[in-house]
């Protein structure tokens, strides 16, 4: 394990932030060219997303990626992701894949989406908005804030259904 992943890390069925750790932006790189090292003939795109992706703003310590890719490489891909660790958890905003330390500690989020995909745009214009709106990004992070104080350990399932309504908002749809 390098040190910029040592920063991340979960454990399952669990609710909690972190501060941001410049680190993530490190692990992110890293797990570019690993995926990249074992994809070296396949065109896709590969996005640092999530609140791990944003200077400043407190996070879940799991990296999240997304992953972008014509609909004929997506068995290639995710077939290169479970030889690199990853657990192929079925489709959940894209094809979720996660990568755990142990038995129970999540480090990573990857989405794989096939080229197109509506949720792969606004996984990306939501981080974008967050980015060049810190009155945005400081409401964002009061939300997540209070989420994990008012949900616990036991609404980690529910954490991401009760940002829908702030992140749609944040990223209107394109016309």
């Amino acid at each position: 394990m390098t040190e910029a992943s040592a920063s991340l890390g979960l454990r399952q069925a669990t609710l909690a932030l972190a501060p941001y750790d410049p680190k993530w932006a490190e692990a992110f790189a890293a797990e570019v060219i690993l995926i990249r090292d074992a994809l070296p003939d396949v065109s896709f795109e590969i996005d640092h997303i999530g609140s791990t992706a944003l200077p400043d703003l407190p996070a879940k310590p799991i990296l999240d990626i997304a992953m972008s890719a014509d609909a004929n490489e997506v068995p290639r891909i995710a077939e290169a992701l479970v030889s690199l660790g990853y657990i192929d958890r079925g489709i959940r905003s894209g094809r979720l894949f996660i990568r755990l330390r142990g038995t129970d500690v999540r480090t990573h989020n990857l989405h794989l989406y096939e080229s197109g995909d509506p949720d792969y745009c606004a996984q990306i214009a939501f981080r974008d908005a967050l980015r060049e709106d810190p009155s945005l990004r400081d409401r964002y992070a009061n939300l997540t804030q209070d989420l994990v104080v008012r949900l616990g350990d036991a609404g980690r399932g529910r954490y991401a259904d009760e940002k829908t309504d702030f992140v749609r908002a944040a990223t209107p749809p394109a016309r």
